[in-house]
């Protein structure tokens, strides 16, 4: 039994090969300093200075101009809050959390959202924290 039921599939070019498998050390590269702000946070830097460390990345000019327009459309989204999303229904649950099919308000899009399930034991909460900020 599969756990995508609907059968979903990402479009073609979703999911692009790169040759920087073993750029993952614990310094500071470009990518982690874009990826998580100067601060640790999205919100904290202003879209130029995203927009500057985007041109600092080694990528070619798909991978350039997709990371602009996501950048400009998060801009537009602002932050999120469990208010802004109207529940549509279940796309897929397993030992880690429920995926649903969910529509945010504000903006009309549809998209899906990972409610993860915590364990009450800090050190497990802790090191999902890490993770979900890398």
């Amino acid at each position: 039994m599969s756990k995508n039921k609907f059968n979903l599939k990402l479009p073609p070019g979703s999911i692009e090969q790169t040759n920087d498998h073993d750029n993952h050390t614990g310094t500071d590269t470009p990518q982690r300093k874009a990826s998580t702000g100067a601060t640790g946070s999205f919100g904290a830097m202003s879209l130029e200075s995203l927009l500057k460390c985007i041109q600092e990345l080694d990528m070619d000019d798909t991978q350039r101009r997709r990371m602009e327009i996501f950048l400009v459309q998060k801009q537009k989204i602002g932050e999120l809050n469990a208010d802004d999303f109207e529940k549509l229904g279940e796309l897929g649950a397993g030992n880690g959390g429920v995926v649903n099919k969910e529509r945010h308000k504000p903006s009309g899009l549809i998209m899906a959202r990972k409610l993860i399930h915590l364990e009450v034991k800090p050190a497990v909460r802790n090191q999902i924290i890490r993770e979900l900020k890398v």
